[in-house]
């Protein structure tokens, strides 16, 4: 058997920091980009690590798609990327928010975000192709969407069958990303903002998990019968198995992990320097799986 344990992919990706990742059929993309700025796409394969640049006009938040092939990348300004077989087309929105996160649901897709200046969140939806505004003003910055759930500042929402927004009672929690194996029954959400807060879903109620982790969480991923993945600040890298919390013995990184993701039998971990005042980001990439050389990023073809 194979040894498996954490290592690093690639650091100081000059290019900017890496805030999420989804598969796409052979290749890992992950978006990011240098805040307030430039867009760019990172794509591993499995051997080779390349990164686009100029991809937008700002910073990607998040990205995610229906199929092989298609996705939808969104972020600072009502940024919206529409990939379909290679072909980009900009799809913004009219709105001065960042949007954080998106989900595509079929022929639906909803993205989520706000205006930081004012702290009041909104989402939109894709439906017959267009986008259009579905809530506003919400009281705090909303951040993921999965499967119908909304997270956001102090706030955690469902849609019912009537297009409704149900509103659950999540303690005042920052939560930042949703994930789940069953979204009426088993959904967990983290967040924090001097610690992590690490919250699950039950089919009743959101209840706060105790946990050690300590440093603010920012991703999270898991799917049926499949462990829970978290990543965090000073570059907390962590999976629940067995009982107990699996992560490396000292920190790989002191950079903002701000996603994990699944690809081939492995997970990753991006983020970067998010938290600089220099105005000059670089990106960070952990893997779990088999030791590999460090990859130092090409430009893509």
């Amino acid at each position: 058997m194979k040894d498996l344990d954490f290592s690093v992919l690639a650091d100081g990706i000059p290019q900017g920091v890496l805030l999420s990742a989804w598969t796409d059929s052979d290749e890992l993309l992950m978006v990011g980009g240098n805040l307030g700025t430039t867009g760019i796409l990172a794509r591993y394969d499995g051997t080779r690590l390349c990164v686009e640049e100029d991809v937008a006009d700002g910073a990607l938040w998040w990205i995610h798609g229906p199929r092989d092939g298609e996705w939808y990348a969104v972020g600072e300004g009502g940024i919206i990327v529409h990939n379909v077989d290679g072909e980009r087309t900009r799809e913004d929105v009219d709105t001065e928010a960042t949007l954080f996160g998106v989900y595509s649901m079929g022929e639906r897709v909803w993205a989520v975000g706000g205006n930081v200046a004012s702290n009041t969140g909104e989402i939109w939806l894709r439906e017959g192709g267009a986008w259009s505004l579905f809530t506003q003003d919400l009281p705090g910055l909303m951040f993921k969407t999965w499967e119908g759930w909304f997270v956001g500042d102090g706030q955690a929402y469902r849609l019912n069958d009537v297009d409704e927004l149900v509103p659950y009672d999540v303690g005042g929690a920052r939560l930042v990303t949703v994930r789940g194996r069953v979204a009426d029954s088993d959904a967990w959400a983290v967040g924090g903002s001097t610690g992590a807060v690490l919250v699950h879903f039950d089919g009743q109620t959101w209840e706060e998990v105790d946990q050690s982790l300590g440093q603010p969480l920012n991703g999270v991923w898991t799917s049926l019968d499949k462990a829970l993945y978290v990543a965090g600040n000073n570059g907390l890298a962590a999976f629940y198995q067995d009982g107990g919390w699996v992560k490396p013995a000292v920190p790989l990184t002191a950079e903002v992990l701000h996603a994990v993701w699944p690809f081939g039998d492995e997970m990753f971990w991006m983020g970067g320097n998010l938290l600089t005042s220099s105005g000059v980001y670089h990106g960070t990439i952990l893997r779990y799986g088999e030791q590999h050389d460090v990859l130092t990023p090409q430009a893509c073809l």
